[in-house]
């Protein structure tokens, strides 16, 4: 073990006391999403040399994914950082621990004492999320500094849920899952679950949980651009960006014929009546147009779910990372409680937690927006929107100066392409803690290596209260890290005390977990020693779909219409008209993900996919032929925001008029990460909106899918810079 990281390990933190002899297996879990898929490693001599699926896990029962096993070559990669790297002119340099921190210190300071202490902020990346003792400290960090600028990759792709959660239920976690095991019908909308797994729900294998609900005498109806899983049941192919009006569509037709069922839902509810209010110009005849499908469809929809004996919702990115995010939620939940769908056996739920909601008083008033320069916006989990991100750094009055990014890649997961690496490029001060030099720390002025999940011990904090099957499950370190990586935990408890502020946790501590969490757990009657006593995994008693509304923190009716949501319902009216009025010819792009990427984390891992396609464009082949475009064909993808060359490949499975790509590529300069350097691929997001107006207000949601774009047979504009 190298001596720069030898004091950072105890040995109740590490799977080194669970080996007998110089080989043996340790038990632990994935963290790639929210499936946290049961794994078993194998270590021989103190390394990694095997990862396999848990057959043995109560809860996950040996399913895992290509990702997910794929986690041990990133582990393996002789490209991750190792040692800590500073800046040198165009060069980076190894630099000693006391030496890097010392000089971020410094540098935050000087930067904070300029401006400001708003001088400073953080961008927090996705996997922190997955990680317990970095996702505490991150958010800590921030309040230590006394800075309030945070922004994070959810507001990438989750934040509408969190600003609905909040306004609606109490908390920014409290989200309904759907009840796979009992509903009648399941409406799944914009997500593609053998692909991704699914976001805001924890099941193992959901494929199989579909198949079960088909085979049982359920119906699962999928609406998607993309025909997800013909052989589980229908897609109903919607045009991108038109959720809201679908959802507002089936709520029309339901109060239309039936009415609301105010009084089935668990509780009392208010404001039943501005919902039908909102939705009344929305008939199927209204919006079949705008949704792209015929109105006897919507309206059989809008039939079908109210009659179900239960219908439960799933929603995933591709509704999230539209114009209108926290819109299609709030209907989601409208649709659920004004149904009786909520709290209801078959329907959605709030399932049972090992660790419990954060629950405190909710401005749920117009006076919770904040005005700015760039607009007024209200923050979902203290975030700021990420698409303002070069504003944040160019601004004239308290410009940010100082940015520390944790586990994220900005550079090419935020829109706004050569903007953005230019502001980026522009800061005082840019850190990066990764696992790689990746495209935002080829711009840093320094880069600390950071760990990985199987050289921290964690808790699966992040899934509770969103599991089919709720458990707890602890993991040791399953080996130490092989050079100067460190948690990002401890790293930004360093810095912090290198700037004469207050940790969350004492950086020398080698056990950490227990500090934090113990008390959390004390309401179940465990702490971490007893997770570790059990084997790490420890099922929780389900006490029923029905009762789950009593895990809220709402004292009264549930307000259907918070005054704050009412910008939302008005900017939903004007860009129904805004659609109305596009032009039908143009196509738009939506996000594509595949089987063995994850975000841009695994870029430099080399693919399995056949033919090895840099990022190309898919499309229709009926929209390719009316290009006259082959497979292998190179066009130019434009619009006002930015141009990217592509390959074209095909997907009939496509919806006419709507085109592909994958975000996560763009590593033309990302010497740290060669092999992504070397497969090439565009940057997708320099065709995303960027500034004012290309976020949800009310959630700081980007809107990075369902893109207008021109597709042109031959690149006749520059591509933008791939950074």
């Amino acid at each position: 073990m190298n001596p720069e990281s030898s004091h950072l390990h105890g040995r109740t933190g590490t799977a080194a006391g669970l080996l007998d002899g110089p080989a043996g297996t340790v038990r632990t879990y994935c963290r790639l999403c929210e499936a946290g898929c049961g794994t078993v490693a194998t270590v021989e001599r103190g390394h990694l040399v095997r990862l396999r699926p848990d057959h043995d896990h109560v809860v996950t029962r040996g399913a895992a994914c290509n990702k997910g096993l794929r986690a041990i070559d990133l582990h393996r990669d002789p490209d991750r950082l190792r040692v800590p790297l500073r800046r040198e002119g165009d060069r980076f340099v190894p630099v000693s621990w006391d030496e890097a921190l010392a000089e971020i210190a410094a540098r935050m300071r000087d930067a904070m004492s300029e401006h400001g202490p708003r001088a400073a902020g953080i961008y927090i990346g996705n996997p922190v999320a997955f990680n317990a003792l970095g996702s505490a400290a991150s958010g800590h960090f921030a309040g230590a500094l006394g800075t309030d600028r945070v922004f994070s990759a959810a507001t990438q792709d989750c934040s509408n849920k969190y600003a609905v959660a909040e306004l609606l239920y109490g908390s920014p976690s409290a989200n309904p899952i759907p009840d796979l095991r009992r509903t009648e019908l399941l409406l799944v909308i914009g997500s593609n679950p053998r692909v991704s797994k699914s976001s805001f729900i924890s099941v193992a294998n959901p494929v199989v949980e579909l198949r079960r609900i088909r085979d049982r005498g359920g119906r699962v109806v999928f609406v998607n651009p993309v025909d997800v899983e013909p052989d589980i049941g229908p897609t109903l192919q919607i045009r991108p960006d038109s959720d809201p009006y679908l959802l507002a569509a089936i709520l029309h037709e339901i109060h239309r014929t039936v009415g609301f069922r105010t009084g089935a839902a668990q509780g009392a509810v208010t404001g039943a009546e501005q919902v039908a209010a909102f939705v009344a110009p929305y008939s199927p005849d209204a919006v079949a147009d705008v949704v792209g499908l015929p109105a006897e469809v919507i309206a059989q929809l809008a039939r079908d779910f109210a009659a179900a004996g239960s219908a439960a919702i799933h929603v995933s990115t591709g509704l999230n990372m539209g114009r209108q995010g926290a819109l299609a939620y709030w209907l989601v939940q409208m649709l659920l409680l004004l149904t009786g769908n909520l709290d209801r056996p078959g329907g959605n739920y709030f399932p049972a937690r090992g660790i419990g909601a954060r629950f405190g008083p909710v401005d749920r008033t117009a006076a919770s927006f904040r005005t700015t320069e760039w607009g007024d916006f209200r923050r979902a989990m203290g975030l700021l929107p990420a698409a303002l991100l070069p504003e944040f750094i160019g601004a004239d009055e308290e410009p940010l100066r100082a940015l520390v990014v944790v586990a994220g890649n900005p550079a090419l997961s935020v829109g706004g392409g050569p903007q953005l690496t230019e502001s980026l490029r522009s800061l005082d001060l840019l850190v990066t803690i990764d696992l790689y030099r990746n495209a935002t720390g080829e711009l840093a002025d320094f880069v600390l290596p950071a760990t990985d999940q199987f050289e921290r011990p964690d808790l699966n904090t992040f899934v509770q209260g969103i599991q089919v099957e709720p458990y707890l499950q602890w993991t040791p370190a399953v080996v130490e890290a092989d050079a100067q990586q460190r948690e990002e935990w401890r790293i930004l408890g360093q810095l912090l005390q290198a700037m004469g502020r207050t940790p969350l946790l004492d950086p020398a501590a080698t056990d950490a977990l227990p500090l934090l969490f113990d008390r959390a757990l004390a309401p179940k009657g465990l702490d971490v020693p007893a997770l570790r006593t059990a084997g790490g995994v420890v099922p929780l008693h389900e006490d029923g779909a029905e009762r789950s509304r009593e895990r809220l923190g709402v004292d009264g009716p549930l307000e259907c219409v918070p005054e704050a949501l009412g910008s939302t319902l008005t900017r939903g009216h004007a860009l129904f008209e805004e659609l109305q009025a596009e032009d039908p010819g143009r196509f738009k792009l939506v996000t594509r993900r595949t089987r063995d990427a994850m975000n841009s984390a695994m870029g430099n891992l080399p693919t399995k996919r056949p033919g090895d396609w840099p990022n190309p464009l898919w499309m229709n082949p009926r929209d390719a032929a009316g290009l006259g475009l082959t497979p292998g064909s190179r066009v130019s993808v434009s619009n006002e925001w930015g141009a990217l060359a592509a390959e074209v490949q095909f997907d009939p499975r496509l919806r006419p008029g709507v085109v592909a790509m994958t975000h996560g590529f763009g590593n033309a300069g990302t010497t740290g990460m060669p092999v992504a350097q070397r497969r090439g691929g565009a940057n997708v997001n320099v065709l995303t909106p960027r500034g004012p107006g290309a976020f949800d207000p009310v959630s700081c949601m980007s809107h990075i899918t369902a893109i207008p774009v021109d597709v042109c047979a031959e690149p006749d504009v520059a591509p933008s810079p791939a950074r």
